[in-house]
């Protein structure tokens, strides 16, 4: 299964998501199987992991300094199998994107407690830290932490 992580720029969060999951599914005997990116729907192509987001990482043992940012696209799009978003309004972006795979799209938070697709409100959008203190990207990070342990639950219990 190809998992996509979608934020704004890719340098922060869904690198960050990426990261965490390649981590949670090389160390699951049932989720050895699983491949993941991620991209940015405003992307800098290239753009390194902010320096906040690699500190926070590194804290949980985690290197993404080699990150790369990439923009989203429509072949990143048909690549996937699932596409999770950080907030909302990043399905409305890559709707306009590849609309004829939208039924991949989802918020992560939403999707991690069971909603499918547009959850409609902005009560499942992954805070954004882009240019907060180091302290922003710690509480951002955890909160991706949970979600994606708890997708990784649902596509291994869906499987």
């Amino acid at each position: 299964m190809n998992v996509l992580f979608v934020c704004t720029g890719n340098t922060c969060r869904s690198p960050m998501a990426e990261e965490l999951a390649d981590d949670a599914a090389g160390r699951s005997t049932h989720l050895k199987d699983m491949s993941f990116q991620s991209a940015g729907t405003f992307a800098c192509e290239g753009t390194p992991a902010s320096p906040e987001a690699v500190e926070v990482m590194a804290e949980v043992g985690l290197n993404i300094e080699k990150h790369r940012a990439q923009q989203f696209d429509r072949e990143l799009a048909q690549w996937a199998d699932i596409i999770l978003a950080m907030e909302a309004r990043h399905i409305e972006e890559m709707q306009a994107m590849a609309p004829d795979q939208e039924d991949k799209m989802h918020t992560l938070l939403g999707y991690a407690q069971g909603i499918d697709g547009y959850p409609g409100e902005s009560g499942y959008d992954v805070m954004d830290p882009y240019r907060e203190p180091v302290e922003e990207y710690r509480k951002t990070r955890d909160q991706i932490m949970g979600a994606v342990q708890k997708a990784l639950k649902r596509m291994e219990k869906d499987a």
